[in-house]
């Protein structure tokens, strides 16, 4: 009686200790993340980068969730005013991105399609096309920050290394992942068609992705901002061929942008030709106002059926794309005297992300199917072999059994949650007052600057939140072998700014 006494208190201990796992919720990204964006959205960058630290060097050796550490961080220390640790933290995501540019598709699937019968959070986060995109991005920017104008461009040629990849290898990356469901769930004599199919399932998995399923973000994996920056460091450079490609750079984007969001570039694209024919460049303020919060991802949880006799119905998890709102709406570039310029919409990153997400998504559905249903399947038939030697076994099992597929049926959530929801541009001739300010449409004010009379003034701006006290820089690009006029001093190359509210 002792025995079985303490026997049956062993498993009457395991059963409420298995119903506290099944009930506590899987801790994400986002999650992990919130302090840290707490302070970020309020605009307290130094808070929000000594908060982040911690958390940072928990995840400096794990091999899963590195990288995407790295580009938040990267980002934060960028707000922070901290550009040594921003670049290092960059850097160190892109060493740990760059080997993938080498692999073939199917090789650098092979990790998601082991996960099929774990779980997605497991393997390592390399990356999206738009994640590596954007930290050449934020990297060319701190290079310029520090007038270095040749690391930047090498920055900005990554960048373009990174979209060409995309459109040469993403197809066949997915098609390879969508193979190897389809042979693990052939493996386990599981159709996910039927699931694919049913009414139910299909109207709900409608629903849950109809706010960002018709976002259409730009061709070829293209980001505009990059683009354009791209075409800035080459018109900086005063030479002909050059000028001539930064030409070329500021046409491709005007054809990404729609119409309202075009005469800005396109101005940059007649100055760029009129270069070229001869025409002295004229000393520019370029402005660059990034506002608001991507793109984070939640999880959306179901009964899916999976048709089979001993299993008809299954949890699964989604990842679903969540927009948020709060940002400023825009900004005006004030001259000292003269007349404002308002911002137009130069890139939406919230079309970009759901545009990369989108493209996988059909692939992600079916794959979380197939991973349910053999995970559910594989547990039943455990728990019915225990069953039949004794009571206490199956339910060992059965508590294990579902220990793991809460364990296992988590969607991955990882996503790089500080990017900007939208980045806005403004663009003028150097006012002859010589100074400038930028006045967000939520009374936020940056300046004023000072703009330099031998190259570009090119203002940086990080606003999170509507209100919030914002990120600001300010780079001066001097065109080389520009002659400035004799009363006119000499420019440093790099002049930070104290934005006021």
């Amino acid at each position: 009686m002792t025995i079985f006494g303490t026997r049956l208190i062993t498993v009457r201990k395991l059963r409420r200790a298995g119903v506290l796992l099944l009930l506590l919720p899987a801790c994400s990204h986002t999650d992990r993340m919130k302090p840290t964006l707490d302070a970020y959205t309020k605009g307290d960058y130094t808070k929000a980068l000594e908060v982040y630290q911690p958390l940072l060097q928990d995840r400096s050796d794990s091999e899963k969730d590195r990288t995407l550490y790295a580009l938040e961080g990267g980002a934060i220390a960028m707000a922070a005013g901290n550009r040594a640790e921003s670049i290092r933290l960059f850097e160190d995501a892109y060493d740990r991105m760059r080997p993938y540019l080498d692999e073939a598709p199917d090789v650098r699937i092979s990790a998601e399609a082991a996960a099929i019968l774990t779980n997605q959070t497991v393997i390592p986060y390399i990356g999206t096309t738009y994640d590596r995109i954007m930290e050449s991005v934020y990297q060319a920017l701190n290079y310029y920050a520090m007038g270095d104008a040749n690391k930047a461009g090498v920055e900005l040629r990554r960048a373009y290394m990174w979209q060409k990849d995309a459109v040469e290898k993403r197809a066949d990356e997915i098609e390879a992942l969508e193979k190897k469901t389809a042979e693990a769930a052939k493996k386990n004599s599981f159709d996910p068609s039927q699931t694919l199919k049913d009414p139910g399932f299909d109207g709900s998995i409608k629903t849950a992705y109809a706010p960002t399923k018709e976002m259409q973000g730009y061709a070829d994996f293209a980001v505009p901002y990059a683009s354009w920056l791209e075409g800035v460091g080459l018109l900086a450079s005063n030479q002909n061929n050059s000028i001539a490609q930064a030409k070329v750079a500021f046409e491709k984007v005007v054809g990404m942008l729609p119409e309202s969001g075009r005469p800005m570039v396109a101005a940059d694209a007649l100055l760029a030709e009129n270069a070229v024919r001869g025409a002295t460049l004229p000393p520019l303020v370029l402005a660059i106002y990034e506002t608001g919060m991507g793109p984070s991802l939640k999880e959306f949880k179901i009964q899916i059926p999976i048709f089979t006799r001993q299993v008809p119905y299954v949890g699964a998890s989604f990842p679903v794309l969540e927009l948020h709102g709060g940002n400023s709406n825009g900004f005006m570039l004030e001259p000292e005297g003269g007349t404002a310029i308002a911002g137009s919409l130069l890139t939406d990153m919230d079309a970009v992300v759901a545009t990369d997400f989108n493209l996988k998504l059909p692939a992600i559905i079916t794959k979380t199917i197939v991973s349910s249903a053999i995970k559910a399947v594989a547990t039943y038939a455990a728990q019915n072999a225990a069953n039949q030697q004794n009571s206490n076994a199956a339910i060992f099992v059965a508590l294990a059994g579902a220990i793991y597929q809460v364990a296992t049926n988590s969607a991955d959530l990882r996503i790089w949650n500080t990017l900007p929801k939208q980045v806005m541009y403004a663009r003028m001739e150097r006012p002859t007052s010589g100074s400038v300010t930028l006045v967000g449409h939520d009374g936020v004010r940056v300046g004023p600057v000072t703009c330099i009379p031998n190259g570009i003034t090119l203002i940086h701006v990080r606003t999170p939140a509507q209100g919030a006290p914002v990120a600001a820089q300010t780079m001066h690009l001097v065109y080389p072998n520009y002659v400035a006029p004799a009363t006119v001093a000499s420019a440093e190359s790099v002049n930070h700014t104290n934005p006021t509210q």
